[in-house]
């Protein structure tokens, strides 16, 4: 697991604590993540020495690389910015669409990331079968995969999210998936805001 600071977690939000009186943690380096992961020989050659997770997103969207783009982010972000991104995706490619059983897994989702407590993790988790393989289901399977708060970035759940995001991006016309794949990342830098750098 990739972790953000070598400082304590702050186990309200699940978030790293400050490391000194008020001082945030240093940002995501991206070799870190790289190293957790699977990533196109394409995308890994982008990867330098000392450069952070938000430089490295950058240079992948630069190539046009947005699903490696897709994947590093949801296992650099914590788990309830993951996962919140996630569900921002899928709104925005399905809108009000979705079928009573997608509609109980995404709200069981969003109640677990406004407040991530076991009894919301196993009631979104117990919501996701209902909605079958539904971008919705995969984001609740996700919460479910969470095992211990706070969860470290990375892991199964990551790669859960990643693929909901992937699908949602396949919601569109062929020839505008990838745009918004590119868009879904970018999203994810403004979600992430200082933490990757």
């Amino acid at each position: 697991m990739v972790s953000r600071a070598s400082g304590p977690v702050n186990t309200t939000n699940g978030a790293p604590a400050s490391t000194a009186a008020g001082s945030p943690p240093p940002p995501v380096m991206a070799a870190e993540v790289c190293a957790k992961m699977d990533l196109p020989y394409a995308a890994r050659t982008l990867l330098r020495e000392g450069m952070t997770g938000r430089a490295f997103v950058e240079a992948l969207l630069d190539k046009n690389h947005n699903v490696p783009a897709i994947d590093f982010l949801a296992h650099a972000l914590g788990p309830r910015e993951t996962i919140w991104w996630g569900c921002l995706c899928m709104q925005h490619a399905l809108g009000d669409k979705l079928p009573g059983p997608d509609k109980a897994a995404a709200r069981a989702t969003v109640i677990w990331v406004m407040k991530p407590t076991e009894e919301n993790r196993a009631a979104a988790k117990a919501a996701a079968p209902a909605a079958g393989t539904s971008i919705a289901a995969r984001l609740a399977q996700a919460v479910g995969q969470i095992t211990s708060p706070p969860a470290a970035p990375g892991g199964e759940w990551a790669r859960t999210v990643a693929a909901a995001v992937r699908l949602a991006s396949g919601q569109f016309e062929s020839r505008k998936i990838k745009a918004t794949q590119g868009q879904f990342a970018s999203l994810g830098l403004v979600i992430a805001g200082k933490s990757l750098g």
